[in-house]
């Protein structure tokens, strides 16, 4: 039997560290959340706070929001998976539900090597972000770094914070608090980005499994006939074969259209601020690079810009599988040798190709379709504004 939980480990312990796990909610994990929320928003308006007691300048707003549309972006998920806890456990209790009808190994391998390959991703994407946070905190203690092993003359301060924020108190007496205020903010929203991104992906990979199931249930349903001409299973046999095919197809389709319906406001926030945050951060990490020549910034910016980049690569490439595996079963229905079944069978395949006309994927909003081209505007879009805020600071 698949144990759908189980499939869900890694994603489980980085969701209970900041409250975000639908299951077993008690008094403490709502104050864990509410924490947890309550740090890097506070984080936020202290970046906003700058605008009060320094010269408002463009590069000054844009410095500001390159870092607090990330932070965005991290309280969009944290939000969406407290507002939608219920549906999150909806979505694994209906996988357990669906799983718990396959029987035949060769499916329930399939359903395991797509859980296993999410888990993967989790893993692999954990382990940068781990890496980007070490990164990160070096890079507050860089100038010291340098100025110890590369014997400068000057003094160099031992706390360099590259991020812009204004707290009303002494900064040399309070650094410490200041930057424990930063790291957790940080640290807490790229666990929400990650726990949660990591979550929907691996809800999406074991419905590309069982699109994957359907395409297997197919092949099964005329192929084990093909060479038994004497003694071929009768026709009710191969139409119960083709409705458990079309039966689980429609049960994947149903499953993204509520995965879609739960998080399509979520969605579109995150393709706006997506957006915003990879120009910004580009602009960023040009400027800090050419003009300024602060590598601490450049480092800071560049780690930003290159996780929007995987974060829409990632979704983009997940809604190109689901794209790629709805239609299996339409080409496996079309390559088999489906004239070997009796007329009416061959008739209900006719009706399947004809559904193999209309195209789908996961839209949000009902414009934008997830799929390597997607990516592509993405991008593409990011790449116009930052030419766009690059043409008017020159």
């Amino acid at each position: 039997m698949i144990s759908i939980v189980e499939h869900f480990r890694l994603h489980r312990t980085l969701l209970l560290t900041i409250g975000l796990w639908p299951y077993n909610q008690s008094k403490f994990v709502e104050l864990q959340f509410l924490l947890s929320f309550a740090v890097p928003n506070s984080f936020i308006i202290f970046q906003l706070t700058s605008f009060i007691t320094s010269e408002c300048t463009v590069d000054l707003i844009i410095k500001i929001l390159s870092t607090i549309s990330f932070l965005l972006m991290c309280t969009v998920h944290h939000i969406s998976f407290g507002i939608n806890a219920c549906t999150v456990k909806c979505f694994v209790e209906r996988l357990q539900h669906v799983c718990n009808d396959i029987k035949d190994e060769t499916e329930i391998a399939i359903i395991e090597k797509y859980g296993n390959s999410a888990e993967y991703i989790t893993i692999i994407l954990t382990l940068f972000t781990v890496c980007c946070g070490i990164i990160m905190t070096a890079l507050t203690f860089l100038p010291w770094i340098l100025g110890t092993f590369l014997l400068a003359n000057e003094s160099r301060p031992l706390h360099n914070i590259p991020i812009v924020t204004e707290y009303f108190v002494d900064k040399e007496k309070n650094v410490y608090l200041i930057l424990l205020h930063t790291y957790a903010s940080i640290y807490i929203g790229t666990t929400a980005l990650v726990g949660g991104g990591t979550m929907l992906i691996a809800y999406l990979k074991h419905i590309c499994g069982l699109f994957s199931i359907a395409s297997y249930r197919m092949g099964q349903t005329i192929l084990l006939n093909i060479h038994e001409e004497d003694n071929r299973r009768n026709e009710m046999e191969m139409n119960k074969k083709l409705r458990h095919a079309v039966d689980i197809h429609r049960t994947a389709i149903e499953l993204s259209e509520f995965f879609i319906s739960s998080f399509n406001g979520t969605f579109c926030c995150l393709i706006v601020l997506g957006n915003i945050c990879l120009a910004l951060n580009l602009y960023q990490v040009l400027r800090s690079a050419v003009l300024l020549g602060n590598i601490e910034e450049v480092i800071l910016h560049l780690i930003f810009a290159i996780a929007m980049v995987l974060y829409a690569l990632l979704a983009n490439s997940i809604g190109e599988e689901i794209i790629k595996q709805y239609n299996s079963m339409f080409s496996m229905a079309y390559n088999i040798e489906w004239y070997t079944a009796p007329i009416c069978v061959q008739r209900l395949i006719l009706f399947l190709l004809q559904r193999s006309c209309k195209a789908y994927g996961l839209k949000i909003a009902g414009i934008f379709i997830a799929s390597l081209e997607g990516f592509n505007t993405i991008i593409a879009a990011a790449i116009s504004y930052f030419t766009v805020i690059y043409s008017t600071q020159k």
